[in-house]
């Protein structure tokens, strides 16, 4: 698949007549003497007079009546605030924010805006943040010209790398994680190379450790809360070697940043998504759920509308033919549902519009927001019972940062502090 088919999705080729709208003008009433019989003439029927001026007025009607053959959703519905640090306060919890965003390549986001994800960190309070397609090689992140390692060091995150070894330039996903201890992770916390999948290994060295020596008394939990205990990058499969998963262990939670592969133009990875990908990545989290006990989270570009109020223009003929909302697709990430598992945002805002992370940069559709949302928060079902210990409150875009094809999404949990 070509990094054109990986970037724009094939979502740009919307049919210019779906913009058109019937008009319809009032007809004009004569009114006739009594006194005279109505003067009747033959009607003369128009035509046009030229075959340039007939295809004109023929693509005109077809497109008067395809107008209303689909949805057209532009207009953003204003999300209600459903959480905030007050509320935090009150119940005495710590409210951790997560940020997913495909930044359709580092080293041009940093290129342009050498801040630009420490700002968004700080703007935003993020614990941590998840980047995928960032289309990186080890060789980049060791090269001190483009200083992509330790990126985020001074704005105080530990990171995690995971690069594809299949194709340069291509995929890749990364972890930001705020750091709470004086430490830092005691190794790497990025991939070596696709060998080290599936060679011998000894526990420790399939993950990182961490260490955290001192408590914040500013927070009602421990910073061991809220630091990853291990990381990890394989979900035990040779589809490892484009660089799609980094996950974290926390005391509550496993939480993995996915980039879900896309099906392509032509859809010629659309087997490979729905009957082996999308399987593996499901028994992967099913597995670690019931290993920990815990729940888990999974997040990032998972290259699926689902719904009809995920994409723009739902019910338009030719988006049965196009990636990420085809009918395997859909059917394949409700098989992924139904297992047990939650789309955080649609379970909070169940009839939300507009709200898209996606717009195709080549269509010009950011502006109009004809947009597709393509970037998820999935938890367990679990979570979302008031007894939980962590429990998500709030998901939402952040529509106004720019610098990628896609914005940031955001989900906030309340982990709940000491009863004590």
């Amino acid at each position: 698949m070509s990094l054109l088919e990986e970037h724009d999705r094939g979502f740009s080729e919307i049919d210019a007549s779906n913009d058109m709208t019937a008009t319809k003008s009032p007809k004009k009433k004569t009114k006739i003497p009594a006194t005279k019989a109505p003067v009747t003439s033959p009607s003369k029927k128009k035509t046009a007079k030229s075959p340039a001026a007939r295809k004109s007025l023929k693509k005109k009607e077809n497109s008067t009546k395809k107008a209303g053959d689909h949805q057209r959703i532009t207009d953003i519905d204003e999300l209600p605030k459903l959480w905030n640090d007050d509320m935090a306060k009150e119940y005495g919890s710590y409210t951790f924010k997560i940020a997913s965003w495909n930044v359709a390549g580092l080293r041009a986001l940093v290129r342009k805006g050498p801040n630009q994800l420490a700002e968004l960190c700080e703007k935003h309070d993020l614990d941590m943040l998840c980047l995928q397609e960032t289309k990186l090689q080890e060789m980049h992140l060791e090269d001190p010209k483009l200083k992509l390692k330790g990126l985020l060091d001074e704005a105080g995150y530990d990171e995690h790398w995971s690069c594809s070894t299949a194709k340069k330039g291509y995929s890749g996903t990364c972890i930001f994680v705020k750091r709470r201890g004086k430490e830092k992770a005691a190794s790497k916390g990025k991939q070596a190379t696709i060998g080290s999948y599936f060679a011998p290994k000894k526990k420790d060295d399939a993950n990182t450790k961490y260490k955290t020596e001192y408590r914040d008394n500013s927070i009602p939990v421990s910073p061991e809360t809220l630091t990853p205990t291990n990381v990890g990058f394989s979900i035990g499969k040779e589809i490892d070697n484009e660089g799609r998963v980094v996950f974290l262990e926390f005391p509550w939670a496993t939480i993995a940043n996915v980039y879900v592969p896309n099906s392509g133009q032509k859809l010629e990875r659309l087997d490979y998504r729905t009957k082996e990908w999308d399987k593996f990545f499901l028994e992967f989290m099913q597995d670690k759920q019931e290993e920990r006990g815990l729940p888990v989270i999974w997040l990032g570009d998972l290259n699926i509308a689902y719904k009809a109020y995920d994409i723009w223009n739902d019910g338009a003929k030719h988006l049965t033919k196009q990636a990420g909302v085809t009918d395997q697709e859909r059917e394949s990430f409700t098989k992924q549902l139904d297992a047990g598992f939650v789309d955080v945002f649609r379970r909070l805002h169940p009839d939300a519009k507009g709200n898209y992370s996606y717009w195709s940069q080549r269509a010009g559709n950011r502006e109009p927001n004809k947009g597709l949302r393509l970037d998820y928060f999935i938890a367990s079902e679990e979570m979302f019972l008031e007894d939980s210990k962590v429990i998500p409150r709030d998901s939402y875009m952040i529509m106004d940062q720019l610098g990628s094809d896609h914005s940031p999404v955001v989900l906030e949990l309340e982990i709940k502090g000491s009863t004590e």
